[in-house]
């Protein structure tokens, strides 16, 4: 991104760049739960890789920063940004929690959390990739953001299945914090992902 000239600026390719990083820290926290026991050390990959996000973003907005003209409003492009960089932090967030929280297991809940992170981030991947000419192909797209307003429907049930469990069947009170806090955060990743995913609805509609 620093090389790329800033008269021939691939803006979407900064969509493209920042969800791609997303991905890879859903991937590596996924990564961390593979065999139930969570790895500590993946699980500080996951911050090295929103580090990374950092940098892209901020190369991003100095050049929309001097952009005489952007192929969508500016407001847009920001917001767009933005909220991937919100996924990338909000996946770190549960890396932290875990690993701040001495959390050594990872249940079918918290997998299940994560998968459905990882499906929303390769959708929302999927969704980038195209939106360059979401002026012909419309129905593609819209399709990926149906799929991802799924996903979050579906990371909702499982967040509403886990709390009941929790605190049905926890007894042990600081066990029930540290997972409370847990799922929280976990389906605000995916809640994040689809909000990315109406910001491009609201792009399309408005560039209609």
């Amino acid at each position: 991104m620093g090389k790329m000239s800033r008269k021939n600026v691939d803006y979407f390719g900064m969509f493209e760049k920042g969800i791609s990083i997303s991905y890879d820290a859903a991937l590596k926290l996924q990564e961390a739960f593979a065999d139930g026991v969570i790895n500590i050390e993946e699980l500080k990959h996951v911050k090295d890789i929103e580090h990374a996000g950092d940098r892209h973003i901020h190369e991003s907005l100095k050049i929309i920063d001097d952009a005489f003209i952007t192929p969508i409003d500016r407001t847009d492009l920001l917001s767009i940004l933005n909220g991937i960089e919100d996924i990338t932090d909000s996946i770190e967030a549960i890396a932290d929690h875990i690993y701040m929280m001495r959390i050594d297991n990872a249940n079918d809940y918290m997998r299940k959390f994560v998968e459905l992170t990882v499906v929303s981030c390769k959708r929302l991947n999927e969704l980038m990739t195209a939106l360059k000419g979401f002026k012909k192909d419309r129905k593609s797209l819209g399709e990926l953001i149906i799929e991802v307003n799924r996903l979050e429907e579906e990371g909702d049930r499982t967040y509403a299945e886990s709390m009941l469990d929790l605190f049905e069947n926890e007894t042990n009170a600081i066990t029930i914090i540290k997972h409370k806090e847990l799922y929280q955060l976990a389906e605000l990743a995916i809640d994040k992902c689809e909000d990315v995913a109406d910001m491009v609805e609201k792009v399309m509609i408005y560039n209609s």
